[in-house]
Protein backbone atom coordinates (compact mmCIF):
# COMPACT_ATOMS: atom_id res chain seq x y z
CA UNK A 1 0.00 0.00 0.00
CA UNK A 2 2.93 2.42 0.60
CA UNK A 3 4.55 1.76 -2.18
CA UNK A 4 1.24 2.58 -4.21
CA UNK A 5 0.90 5.95 -2.68
CA UNK A 6 4.32 6.74 -2.93
CA UNK A 7 4.66 6.31 -6.72
CA UNK A 8 1.07 7.75 -7.41
CA UNK A 9 2.81 10.98 -5.33
CA UNK A 10 5.32 11.11 -7.59
CA UNK A 11 3.07 10.84 -10.43
CA UNK A 12 1.13 13.63 -9.10
CA UNK A 13 4.84 15.59 -8.93
CA UNK A 14 6.16 15.05 -12.50
CA UNK A 15 2.61 15.93 -13.81
CA UNK A 16 2.66 19.42 -11.76
CA UNK A 17 6.18 20.10 -12.96
CA UNK A 18 5.22 19.37 -16.65
CA UNK A 19 2.37 21.82 -16.36
CA UNK A 20 4.63 24.33 -14.38
CA UNK A 21 7.02 24.75 -17.39
CA UNK A 22 4.33 24.96 -19.90
CA UNK A 23 2.46 27.72 -18.70
CA UNK A 24 2.10 30.96 -20.92
CA UNK A 25 2.82 33.85 -19.33
CA UNK A 26 0.81 36.59 -21.56
CA UNK A 27 2.21 40.50 -21.35
CA UNK A 28 0.71 43.22 -22.54
CA UNK A 29 4.07 45.26 -24.50
CA UNK A 30 4.21 48.91 -23.14
CA UNK A 31 2.30 51.55 -23.75
CA UNK A 32 3.99 53.87 -26.30
CA UNK A 33 3.91 56.98 -28.50
CA UNK A 34 5.49 57.99 -31.16
CA UNK A 35 8.48 60.24 -31.01
CA UNK A 36 10.28 62.43 -34.52
CA UNK A 37 13.76 60.66 -34.40
CA UNK A 38 16.47 63.08 -36.04
CA UNK A 39 20.14 61.52 -36.84
CA UNK A 40 22.67 64.74 -37.54
CA UNK A 41 26.26 64.35 -37.47
CA UNK A 42 27.67 67.07 -39.47
CA UNK A 43 31.61 68.09 -39.21
CA UNK A 44 33.90 71.01 -40.23
CA UNK A 45 34.66 69.16 -43.68
CA UNK A 46 30.85 68.59 -45.02
CA UNK A 47 29.81 69.02 -48.42
CA UNK A 48 26.51 67.91 -48.14
CA UNK A 49 24.26 68.18 -44.50
CA UNK A 50 23.05 65.08 -44.58
CA UNK A 51 19.83 64.18 -41.50
CA UNK A 52 17.81 60.96 -41.20
CA UNK A 53 14.31 62.27 -39.68
CA UNK A 54 11.96 58.77 -38.76
CA UNK A 55 9.19 57.71 -35.72
CA UNK A 56 9.89 55.74 -33.01
CA UNK A 57 7.84 52.70 -33.18
CA UNK A 58 6.41 50.26 -30.37
CA UNK A 59 7.96 46.67 -29.96
CA UNK A 60 5.94 44.83 -32.15
CA UNK A 61 5.20 47.34 -34.11
CA UNK A 62 6.62 46.35 -38.28
CA UNK A 63 9.81 48.45 -38.38
CA UNK A 64 10.56 48.95 -41.70
CA UNK A 65 12.17 52.36 -42.83
CA UNK A 66 9.54 52.79 -45.55
CA UNK A 67 7.19 53.17 -42.93
CA UNK A 68 9.01 55.07 -40.24
CA UNK A 69 10.55 57.71 -42.34
CA UNK A 70 8.73 60.92 -42.29
CA UNK A 71 8.57 62.89 -45.79
CA UNK A 72 6.57 66.11 -44.70
CA UNK A 73 9.26 67.52 -42.33
CA UNK A 74 10.55 71.01 -42.20
CA UNK A 75 14.22 71.14 -40.77
CA UNK A 76 15.94 74.37 -39.97
CA UNK A 77 19.59 75.04 -38.98
CA UNK A 78 20.37 78.02 -36.77
CA UNK A 79 24.01 79.96 -35.55
CA UNK A 80 22.09 81.55 -32.68
CA UNK A 81 19.06 83.16 -33.95
CA UNK A 82 20.05 83.46 -37.32
CA UNK A 83 18.58 81.13 -39.59
CA UNK A 84 21.78 79.33 -41.34
CA UNK A 85 20.05 76.97 -43.96
CA UNK A 86 16.56 74.77 -44.34
CA UNK A 87 17.62 71.18 -45.56
CA UNK A 88 15.60 70.06 -47.61
CA UNK A 89 13.17 66.59 -48.97
CA UNK A 90 16.16 64.15 -50.12
CA UNK A 91 14.58 63.17 -53.56
CA UNK A 92 16.79 59.84 -54.51
CA UNK A 93 16.24 58.07 -51.43
CA UNK A 94 18.21 55.03 -53.11
CA UNK A 95 21.21 57.23 -53.31
CA UNK A 96 21.24 57.71 -49.77
CA UNK A 97 19.64 56.22 -46.28
CA UNK A 98 19.63 60.13 -45.50
CA UNK A 99 16.16 61.47 -46.11
CA UNK A 100 16.68 65.03 -46.06
CA UNK A 101 20.35 66.01 -47.83
CA UNK A 102 21.87 69.91 -48.90
CA UNK A 103 23.66 69.14 -51.49
CA UNK A 104 26.92 71.37 -51.98
CA UNK A 105 26.39 73.41 -48.91
CA UNK A 106 27.73 76.92 -47.87
CA UNK A 107 27.43 76.20 -44.52
CA UNK A 108 30.88 76.51 -42.33
CA UNK A 109 31.10 75.87 -38.66
CA UNK A 110 33.12 77.29 -36.00
CA UNK A 111 34.95 76.41 -33.09
CA UNK A 112 33.13 77.66 -29.94
CA UNK A 113 29.86 78.52 -31.84
CA UNK A 114 26.44 77.46 -30.90
CA UNK A 115 24.01 75.59 -33.85
CA UNK A 116 20.76 74.74 -33.40
CA UNK A 117 18.68 72.08 -35.54
CA UNK A 118 15.03 72.05 -35.06
CA UNK A 119 12.68 69.62 -37.10
CA UNK A 120 8.93 70.47 -37.13
CA UNK A 121 6.45 67.76 -38.42
CA UNK A 122 2.66 68.28 -38.67
CA UNK A 123 1.73 65.02 -36.35
CA UNK A 124 4.39 65.94 -33.81
CA UNK A 125 5.67 68.44 -31.53
CA UNK A 126 8.59 70.33 -32.71
CA UNK A 127 11.87 68.70 -31.52
CA UNK A 128 15.24 70.40 -30.88
CA UNK A 129 18.91 70.15 -29.73
CA UNK A 130 21.69 72.73 -29.34
CA UNK A 131 25.46 72.05 -29.44
CA UNK A 132 28.63 73.88 -29.13
CA UNK A 133 31.42 73.03 -31.51
CA UNK A 134 34.51 71.57 -29.49
CA UNK A 135 37.93 72.97 -30.22
CA UNK A 136 40.20 71.62 -33.02
CA UNK A 137 42.84 69.80 -31.28
CA UNK A 138 45.85 68.91 -33.99
CA UNK A 139 48.14 66.12 -33.43
CA UNK A 140 52.11 67.67 -33.90
CA UNK A 141 53.09 64.13 -34.66
CA UNK A 142 51.83 61.25 -36.87
CA UNK A 143 53.98 58.21 -38.09
CA UNK A 144 53.34 54.79 -39.58
CA UNK A 145 56.40 52.46 -39.19
CA UNK A 146 55.63 49.43 -41.27
CA UNK A 147 56.16 45.89 -39.63
CA UNK A 148 56.86 47.17 -36.72
CA UNK A 149 54.92 44.53 -34.52
CA UNK A 150 54.25 40.68 -34.23
CA UNK A 151 50.14 39.91 -33.49
CA UNK A 152 48.79 37.40 -31.41
CA UNK A 153 48.78 34.71 -34.45
CA UNK A 154 52.17 35.70 -35.81
CA UNK A 155 51.63 37.96 -38.15
CA UNK A 156 53.77 41.52 -39.04
CA UNK A 157 51.23 44.57 -37.85
CA UNK A 158 51.84 48.36 -38.90
CA UNK A 159 51.93 50.63 -35.93
CA UNK A 160 50.49 54.16 -35.92
CA UNK A 161 51.61 56.23 -33.50
CA UNK A 162 49.81 59.87 -32.62
CA UNK A 163 50.99 62.35 -30.27
CA UNK A 164 49.30 65.91 -29.08
CA UNK A 165 48.37 68.37 -26.72
CA UNK A 166 45.19 68.07 -24.49
CA UNK A 167 43.73 71.11 -23.36
CA UNK A 168 43.97 71.06 -19.62
CA UNK A 169 40.86 72.28 -17.39
CA UNK A 170 38.25 70.84 -19.67
CA UNK A 171 36.58 67.95 -20.91
CA UNK A 172 38.27 66.66 -24.70
CA UNK A 173 36.67 63.81 -26.66
CA UNK A 174 38.37 62.24 -29.72
CA UNK A 175 37.17 59.98 -32.18
CA UNK A 176 39.40 58.16 -35.09
CA UNK A 177 39.55 55.37 -37.51
CA UNK A 178 41.55 53.85 -40.35
CA UNK A 179 41.20 53.53 -43.93
CA UNK A 180 43.30 52.30 -46.80
CA UNK A 181 42.61 52.34 -50.64
CA UNK A 182 44.14 49.88 -53.25
CA UNK A 183 45.17 50.86 -56.52
CA UNK A 184 45.14 46.86 -57.91
CA UNK A 185 47.57 45.89 -60.40
CA UNK A 186 44.70 45.89 -63.53
CA UNK A 187 44.05 49.13 -62.19
CA UNK A 188 41.10 48.67 -60.12
CA UNK A 189 40.48 50.49 -56.96
CA UNK A 190 39.43 49.25 -53.49
CA UNK A 191 38.34 50.93 -50.39
CA UNK A 192 39.28 48.99 -46.98
CA UNK A 193 38.61 49.98 -43.13
CA UNK A 194 41.16 49.27 -41.28
CA UNK A 195 40.67 46.84 -37.82
CA UNK A 196 42.61 49.02 -34.56
CA UNK A 197 44.44 46.82 -32.15
CA UNK A 198 45.81 48.60 -29.11
CA UNK A 199 46.77 48.31 -25.66
CA UNK A 200 45.75 51.03 -24.93
CA UNK A 201 43.01 50.95 -21.62
CA UNK A 202 41.74 54.64 -22.54
CA UNK A 203 40.62 54.24 -26.10
CA UNK A 204 37.58 52.67 -26.31
CA UNK A 205 35.00 51.19 -29.70
CA UNK A 206 32.75 53.70 -31.62
CA UNK A 207 30.91 52.98 -34.05
CA UNK A 208 31.14 52.58 -37.98
CA UNK A 209 34.57 50.82 -37.38
CA UNK A 210 36.09 54.09 -35.39
CA UNK A 211 37.41 54.61 -31.97
CA UNK A 212 36.64 57.06 -29.15
CA UNK A 213 38.40 58.60 -26.60
CA UNK A 214 38.49 60.75 -23.20
CA UNK A 215 40.96 62.73 -21.96
CA UNK A 216 39.68 61.83 -18.06
CA UNK A 217 42.82 59.92 -17.36
CA UNK A 218 45.63 62.41 -19.27
CA UNK A 219 43.74 66.12 -19.15
CA UNK A 220 46.18 69.05 -19.94
CA UNK A 221 48.97 66.25 -20.48
CA UNK A 222 50.94 65.55 -23.79
CA UNK A 223 49.37 61.80 -24.94
CA UNK A 224 50.57 59.39 -27.06
CA UNK A 225 48.06 56.70 -28.95
CA UNK A 226 50.16 53.52 -30.48
CA UNK A 227 47.84 51.78 -32.80
CA UNK A 228 48.54 48.45 -34.77
CA UNK A 229 46.85 47.16 -38.00
CA UNK A 230 47.29 44.62 -40.39
CA UNK A 231 47.66 45.60 -43.85
CA UNK A 232 47.77 42.62 -46.09
CA UNK A 233 49.56 43.62 -49.48
CA UNK A 234 49.82 41.65 -52.89
CA UNK A 235 52.18 41.51 -55.31
CA UNK A 236 51.35 44.80 -57.80
CA UNK A 237 49.32 46.49 -55.18
CA UNK A 238 49.55 50.03 -54.04
CA UNK A 239 48.58 50.78 -51.20
CA UNK A 240 48.11 54.27 -49.92
CA UNK A 241 46.62 54.47 -46.00
CA UNK A 242 45.07 57.30 -44.30
CA UNK A 243 43.71 58.83 -40.67
CA UNK A 244 40.69 60.31 -40.10
CA UNK A 245 41.13 62.43 -37.04
CA UNK A 246 37.78 64.29 -34.89
CA UNK A 247 37.53 66.13 -31.96
CA UNK A 248 34.47 65.26 -30.97
CA UNK A 249 31.48 66.53 -28.64
CA UNK A 250 30.85 65.02 -25.25
CA UNK A 251 27.37 63.96 -26.50
CA UNK A 252 28.67 62.11 -29.70
CA UNK A 253 31.65 60.36 -27.44
CA UNK A 254 28.11 59.32 -24.93
CA UNK A 255 26.06 58.15 -27.75
CA UNK A 256 28.99 56.26 -29.39
CA UNK A 257 29.40 54.41 -26.05
CA UNK A 258 25.81 53.85 -25.71
CA UNK A 259 25.54 52.52 -29.32
CA UNK A 260 28.81 50.05 -28.56
CA UNK A 261 26.75 49.15 -24.93
CA UNK A 262 23.37 48.32 -26.70
CA UNK A 263 25.18 46.07 -29.76
CA UNK A 264 27.10 44.27 -27.02
CA UNK A 265 24.11 43.41 -24.90
CA UNK A 266 22.08 42.24 -28.01
CA UNK A 267 24.55 39.03 -27.95
CA UNK A 268 23.30 37.91 -25.01
CA UNK A 269 19.40 37.86 -26.35
CA UNK A 270 16.34 38.09 -23.99
CA UNK A 271 18.80 37.56 -20.85
CA UNK A 272 20.26 41.19 -21.91
CA UNK A 273 19.56 44.42 -19.72
CA UNK A 274 17.97 47.14 -22.25
CA UNK A 275 20.28 50.02 -22.43
CA UNK A 276 19.59 53.67 -23.00
CA UNK A 277 21.15 55.29 -26.41
CA UNK A 278 22.09 58.96 -25.27
CA UNK A 279 20.04 61.80 -26.80
CA UNK A 280 20.31 65.24 -26.65
CA UNK A 281 16.96 66.70 -28.32
CA UNK A 282 14.06 67.87 -26.61
CA UNK A 283 10.88 66.43 -27.56
CA UNK A 284 12.37 63.88 -29.57
CA UNK A 285 14.82 61.62 -30.06
CA UNK A 286 17.91 61.37 -31.75
CA UNK A 287 21.30 62.84 -32.07
CA UNK A 288 23.20 66.25 -33.38
CA UNK A 289 26.51 66.26 -33.41
CA UNK A 290 29.44 69.00 -35.03
CA UNK A 291 32.59 67.53 -35.01
CA UNK A 292 35.52 68.50 -36.16
CA UNK A 293 37.85 66.09 -38.24
CA UNK A 294 40.58 66.19 -40.71
CA UNK A 295 42.16 63.35 -42.70
CA UNK A 296 45.88 62.73 -42.61
CA UNK A 297 47.47 60.74 -45.47
CA UNK A 298 50.13 58.17 -43.32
Amino acid sequence: MKNILFFTFIIILFSSCEDFFNTTLKVDPPPHEDQIVTSAFFTNADTNLQVLVNRSTAILENNNRDTRNLEDATIQLFSGEELLTSIPFNTNPNQSVYNYIERGTNVTFEAGQEYTIKVNHPDFEESMATVVVPDEIIPFRIDLEEAAVVDEFGDRNDRVTIEFNDPPGEENFYEMSIFSIRTLGNGDISFERNFINTLDLNLRESFSGANALSDEAFNGQTYKLQLDINRYEENGEEIETFLVWRSVTKDYYQYSQSVRLQNDAEEFGPFAEPVSIRSNFENGLGLFSINFERVYPL
